[in-house]
C-alpha cells in the first residue's frame, strides 16, 4: 500500500520527484500514526496498572477478577462444591448465568484449559463459558472457543475493564 500510491503518482505525472515526495509523506504519516497509537496504548497500560496483574497468583487474580466484575455490574458467586475447573459463577446484568475460569499465566494459555472449562457448562446449566487470563491465548484456543461460542478475555480486556471500573462505568447487558 505504501508503495502503491507513489507508483500511481509517477504513472500520472511521469515525475520521480513527485513520486518520491509522496512516498516520503506516506512514511512520515505512518510513523506519526504509529507513535500516536503506541502512546495511546502505553497510556492505557499505565492508567490500568496492568503490570500488577502479571505478577498475581491464580487465587489473587481470581479475587481481583471477582472484585472488578462486581464493580462492572456482574453478580458473582462461588460454587458450593470446590471445582478446580471453574473459578466462579456470575450473573450478567441481563440475567444469564456464566461459568468463569480465571488463570494466571506467564505465557499464552492453551486449548486444554479452554476445553476443560467448556465441559463444566452442563454441570452448572450455564448460558455462557468464559476463560479469563492475564496473558494471551494460543491460536488453537481462540479457534476452539469461537467454534464453541465461548468467550476468551485476555490482558487487553483487563485493561478495558479496569479503565471502565476506574471511571465508575457499568456493563449494561453488553459484553465489553
Amino acid at each position: 500500500m505504501i508503495i502503491l500510491v507513489p507508483i500511481i503518482v509517477f504513472m500520472n505525472t511521469n515525475n520521480w520527484e513527485n513520486a518520491f515526495l509522496t512516498f516520503l509523506g506516506e512514511v512520515i504519516f505512518y510513523l506519526v500514526y504509529g507513535l500516536f497509537w503506541f502512546r495511546r496504548d502505553q497510556k492505557s497500560q499505565a492508567d490500568s496498572e496492568i503490570w500488577l496483574i502479571s505478577k498475581l497468583s491464580d487465587e489473587q487474580l481470581e479475587d481481583f477478577s471477582i472484585s472488578l466484575l462486581s464493580k462492572l455490574g456482574y453478580i458473582v458467586t462461588k460454587p458450593i462444591d470446590e471445582n478446580p475447573d471453574i473459578s466462579f459463577l456470575l450473573a450478567s446484568p441481563s440475567g444469564y448465568q456464566v461459568i468463569v475460569k480465571v488463570k494466571s499465566h506467564k505465557r499464552e494459555v492453551g486449548i486444554r484449559l479452554v476445553q476443560k472449562t467448556l465441559r463444566q457448562m452442563d454441570i452448572f446449566d450455564a448460558a455462557e463459558c468464559w476463560v479469563i487470563t492475564n496473558e494471551r491465548f494460543t491460536r488453537q484456543a481462540i479457534e476452539f472457543a469461537e467454534a464453541n461460542n465461548m468467550r476468551l478475555y485476555d490482558r487487553q480486556q483487563f485493561i478495558k475493564w479496569i479503565l471502565k471500573a476506574k471511571k465508575g462505568e457499568k456493563i449494561r447487558g453488553q459484553h465489553s
